[in-house]
Order: C-alpha cells, then sequence, then structure tokens
C-alpha cells in the first residue's frame, strides 16, 4: 500500500477526551505550536535502506472568506518497482480549526490517482469537485492532513485513549489515538528530546508516531506499516522561515 494511501486511512479524525461514544471538542485556540514558513524535512527509510524523502509545511491563504492555513506534504520514493509520488494539501481555516478544501495526488508507475474537495465546516457538508452531489461531514470536519497539525495541538497524557469522529468522509469514524507513553529520540543534529509515543488506528490499521513532549510538538518520526515492510519517516531538517536555521532547537 502506497505511502500516501495509508495516511488517508491512518490520519482520520481529530482528537478528544476519552469518552463513551465520540463527541465534538472545540478546536485549540491560536497560537498553535507550528508558523506560516515552518518546513519540516523527512528522510524515509525501509528498515536502514533509504526509499525516498518527504516534506510538510505551513502557508497561508484566504478560502472561502477566510484565513486559511494551507498545510502540504509531498514525498517521492519506495522500493524498486514500488515507486511513488504523494502530493497532499489542505487549506484550513486558522480561527477555527476546520478542513475547507483538499486535494490528494497519488501516482505510482503510469497511474495517476487525484481527487479535490471541498468542504464547508459552517453547513457541515462536502463534495468532491466534478461531482453534483453534497455530501454530510462531521461538524468542524478535518481531513487526513489537517488532522496531522491538529493532533499537534491537542492536549497529550501518557496512558491515555482518545476517540473523535471528525475525518470529513463520515464512514471512516470513529478513530482510536493511544498515547502509549514516553520517550527520548535522537534527532539528526544528534540532541536528545523527550517524546510522546502515539499510535493512531482504524480498520485494523496502525500507524505510529513520535511528536515532541514541548511546545512545538514536532512529529519527529513516523512508522508505517506497508505491504513490503514498515517505511520510517524521520526528521531530518526544521526550518520556520526562509532562510532560518534548520536546527530543532534553534
Amino acid at each position: 500500500m502506497p505511502v500516501s494511501i495509508l495516511i488517508v486511512r491512518a490520519l482520520l479524525a481529530g482528537l478528544a477526551a476519552p469518552a463513551a461514544a465520540p463527541a465534538h471538542v472545540p478546536a485549540p485556540p491560536a497560537p498553535y505550536p507550528f508558523a506560516v514558513g515552518e518546513t519540516l524535512s523527512y528522510d524515509a527509510k525501509l528498515g536502514y535502506f533509504p526509499v525516498g524523502t518527504a516534506t510538510a509545511s505551513v502557508g497561508r491563504a484566504q478560502e472561502q472568506g477566510s484565513e486559511a492555513f494551507v498545510f502540504a506534504f509531498s514525498g517521492a520514493g519506495g522500493p524498486p518497482g514500488v515507486r511513488v509520488q504523494y502530493d497532499l494539501t489542505s487549506w484550513t481555516r486558522s480561527a477555527r480549526f476546520a478542513s475547507l478544501r483538499f486535494h490528494r495526488k497519488l501516482v505510482q508507475g503510469n497511474s495517476v490517482e487525484e481527487e479535490r474537495y471541498q468542504i464547508v465546516p459552517d453547513s457541515s457538508r462536502y463534495r468532491l469537485e466534478g461531482g453534483g452531489q453534497d455530501w454530510v461531514a462531521p461538524r468542524d470536519a478535518l481531513d487526513e492532513l489537517a488532522f496531522m497539525y491538529y493532533l499537534r495541538t491537542a492536549p497529550l497524557e501518557s496512558g491515555r485513549t482518545y476517540t473523535i469522529s471528525r475525518y470529513f468522509r463520515s464512514g471512516y469514524n470513529p478513530i482510536t489515538v493511544r498515547v502509549t507513553g514516553r520517550e527520548s529520540v535522537t534527532l539528526y543534529d544528534n540532541s536528545s528530546v523527550p517524546c510522546f509515543v502515539v499510535e493512531v488506528s482504524t480498520r485494523g490499521t496502525t500507524l505510529r508516531l513520535r511528536l515532541t513532549d514541548d511546545a512545538r510538538r514536532l512529529p519527529v518520526q513516523l512508522e508505517l506499516p506497508l505491504s513490503f515492510g514498515t517505511v520510517s519517516l524521520e526528521l531530518s531538517g526544521v526550518s520556520t522561515a526562509p532562510g532560518s536555521s534548520r536546527s530543532p532547537t534553534g
């Protein structure tokens, strides 16, 4: 299964306090732990072998009359014979953290899959561009890329399990998020940082990631179980503005 498809299926919902049933959680207040101009770089490895790279960046735009973050995640790689290129872009309202528009593109060999969605959080609806029908979405719905950033804002506690239904395509809800513990992670500059170890599970698939336990909540590692093995995305650089230092401690 290509990396982007796993992200599509694994990063599907928001985070709420533990409850017997999914419930709405207000959007986290600004300021956020990320800012416009942040770019995160990753190296992808299959075991010890490098298989590609990826970047995640934060921009800004006006969308549906609102100030919005523009989150972009792109990468290319894979073992021989399974080379893929993937691009995800999310326009997410910044004052009230909810998706407004989402693009997904996957290229594998001669195959190209591309989907563009319009999401209207005020009316809890979404539409696939080119389609003629609106579909019901949860309140303050999130696409999978917006969720990655939303997770950075969420209050996490070691040993807690959380569930919520905020993925814009309701049929994939709810999602389980488990914080299994904390551990020290050595970064690319040889500094060590304490991190939350988090598992995001949906439909029998689990993605594991490590978020720094500090004000930045950087996703420093992601482990993606694919058909040909587990691919790890490891943080290889951080830039907070053009020309700024790549040091994660800067």
